[in-house]
């Protein structure tokens, strides 16, 4: 009866937890519709720019979010964030840190890319900057070698491998037209 009892208290709690996830997740859309939203309509384009840096679009892995211009664990529950480096279209690295769940959600599926896959990130101005996959590889969670700056345009994915404590990283360089 115990043992019946401690289970479904631990079953409602996985539950409970679960919902949460995605409540933060939902969170995220809501975002995005808005700043479509404001877009439009050059709704309070000030704040916009304070709190969010874009835009990432990975077509391979159906990823689409906003990615917040800043980073804490409260706002790595809700979305991508930029983690360190430049701004959008400067020369240097830019670091973008997310959630992996282990599931369809943030940056779960990063470690399926390729060499040579692309990913877009887009301005609040809509312009839109490619960049190509050239290494993907994991590290200690304490390596910060792979936010150095650099002198050229670069980008830097990073999320949690959870079965072994290691970072994944996804480095790719700016497609120049």
């Amino acid at each position: 009866m115990i043992s019946i009892l401690v289970a479904s208290i631990l079953i409602v709690c996985i539950i409970i937890s679960h919902n949460k996830d995605e409540n933060l997740e939902s969170i995220s859309k809501v975002i995005d519709k808005n700043i479509k939203l404001s877009s439009i309509y050059e709704v309070q384009k000030e704040s916009r720019e304070e709190s969010i840096l874009g835009k990432i679009y990975i077509d391979k892995i159906n990823l689409e979010y906003s990615v917040f211009n800043m980073s804490n664990e409260e706002l790595l529950k809700i979305a991508p964030c930029k983690f360190s480096g430049v701004n959008l279209g400067e020369i240097g690295n830019i670091c973008i840190a997310g959630h992996n769940y282990n599931d369809n959600r943030f940056f779960s599926r990063i470690a399926e890319l390729n060499i040579k896959d692309t990913i877009i990130l887009e301005d609040l101005s809509g312009r839109k900057y490619e960049y190509i996959v050239f290494d993907i590889f994991e590290t200690n969670e304490d390596d910060i070698s792979v936010l150095k700056a650099t002198k050229k345009y670069e980008l830097t994915l990073v999320t949690c491998n959870n079965s072994n404590k290691k970072r994944i990283i996804v480095k790719a360089y700016m497609k120049e037209y």
